[in-house]
């Protein structure tokens, strides 16, 4: 194991860095007196390794030497039997390598998809306690912030997720120049790049290929994610229902699901699952950052269960590429990017409905307790589709004692004013650029 680890490292330091384009994600600084581990979570394929490789080459911009840096990826298929006890292991073969480097001050040390091992946090904890290393570490798994591990560390971890691409990453992945002023040319510009963008998503990879790979791309990440990261990582056996029930799941892009009624399909159709093993599979859909599942907004926590959850992914191109229903799709991948763009910045997120059962798609909540209301609408141009959209605004803002409300549409832009209730429609493209 010691000898396959110095071939690892010997490796990584003999071949050049990859060439990365850069994210808007960047690693804060601490004085030395901060001892903390930079943590990356996210669904696997969004870039974490990515963000390691442009953090690892800004750090030789600045004169490091690429012998300082650490950098090992346990996905390799030589990790397959690596367990806890090697992990010392590493630091024996990294010091037998470079023993001078023991007293060094500037080591990096980055461990890609960390979690595939169990007890990772405590060897991590070690490192920050006893060694002077900067430590990085990735995983496709919300829980390596989990209250049982953050308990080990101690506080000692700085999590930041890792998503697809947001809209002005993707214009940059494009070349486009981001200006404050907007000229009818670039509008349209614009507005050609936010329909592809909702079309097709910001999976980095995905980026690059042609459309009509985009589709079997993504389902492959699917397919990792469910036998990788659900079927392996939690021992199931039923691999069968885990996929169809994540594909049931895939069909239903922003609409409300009800575990009950889809346990009470499976079994109608002959299907041997358990209604408590689809609450699991859920959770653990939530868990790689597959999707996400959104409460209605209550206070009571009763309430918040009782009721189905509304169903978005990771990214909108998802949604297109397992769509069935192409008309439907557009305005779903309007109402997932919305939702992406407001996850980005907050995880109190949940759908409203109305006494009289007017629904609105999000109330987000702030870190300060300030409540904001937000609908996507595809297209305002039908008299009644606009009406319907208006209303139930303005009677959720008039429930929550609020004077404002924002409409996301595709290219509908018009300030409104109804009852006391001002009301902001802004076309995607505009709105995601600010927000």
């Amino acid at each position: 194991m010691k000898e396959m680890l110095r071939t690892l490292i010997t490796e990584f330091h003999e071949r050049d860095l990859p060439k990365v384009i850069s994210r808007a994600i960047l690693f804060p600084k601490f004085p030395p007196e901060v001892r903390k581990a930079h943590v990356l979570m996210g669904m696997r394929r969004t870039g974490k390794t990515w963000i390691l490789f442009q953090h690892m080459q800004s750090l030789l911009e600045e004169g490091i030497k690429k012998e300082n840096l650490l950098y090992i990826n346990f996905e390799d298929d030589r990790f397959e039997n690596f367990r806890a006890s090697h992990f010392q292991l590493i630091l024996d073969a990294y010091f037998d390598l470079y023993p001078l480097h023991g007293k060094s001050k500037d080591l990096f040390f980055f461990f890609d998809e960390i979690h595939l091992i169990p007890g990772w946090e405590k060897f991590i904890r070690r490192l920050l306690d006893q060694e002077k290393m900067e430590i990085f570490v990735t995983g496709s798994s919300a829980h390596m912030l989990s209250k049982e591990i953050s308990t080990t560390l101690h506080g000692r971890a700085w999590g930041q997720e890792v998503f697809p691409c947001s809209f002005l990453e993707y214009l940059s992945f494009k070349g486009v120049e981001i200006t404050k002023q907007h000229s009818a040319k670039k509008a349209s510009q614009l507005r050609h790049f936010a329909q592809e963008y909702l079309t097709f998503g910001g999976f980095p990879e995905s980026l690059f290929i042609i459309k009509e790979l985009h589709a079997p791309l993504l389902q492959d990440y699917m397919n990792s994610v469910i036998f990788r990261d659900i079927v392996h990582r939690h021992k199931l056996k039923n691999s069968h229902m885990v996929k169809r029930f994540l594909l049931f799941c895939l069909s239903q892009p922003s609409a409300l699901l009800s575990v009950t009624k889809v346990f009470n399909t499976f079994k109608s159709q002959g299907e041997a699952v358990g209604k408590n093993s689809l609450f699991e599979y859920l959770s653990y859909f939530e868990d790689a950052y597959a999707l996400f599942a959104v409460p209605i907004f209550n206070f009571s926590e009763r309430v918040r269960q009782a009721n189905p959850k509304k169903i978005y992914f990771v990214d909108p191109g998802l949604v297109t590429a397992y769509s069935v229903k192409p008309n439907f799709e557009k305005a779903a991948c309007l109402e997932n990017s919305v939702f992406m763009a407001l996850r980005r910045g907050s995880k109190e997120i949940f759908y409203y409905r109305t006494k009289s059962q007017k629904e609105v798609d999000f109330v987000v909540m702030s870190s300060k307790g300030e409540i904001s209301l937000f609908q996507a609408c595809y297209s305002m141009s039908d008299d009644q589709t606009r009406a319907r959209e208006i209303s139930a605004l303005k009677e959720a803002a008039n429930e929550l004692n609020l004077n404002n409300g924002t409409i996301i549409t595709l290219d509908y832009e018009k300030s409104l004013s109804e009852d006391g209730i001002e009301i902001c429609c802004i076309p995607f493209w505009k709105w995601a650029m600010i927000y």
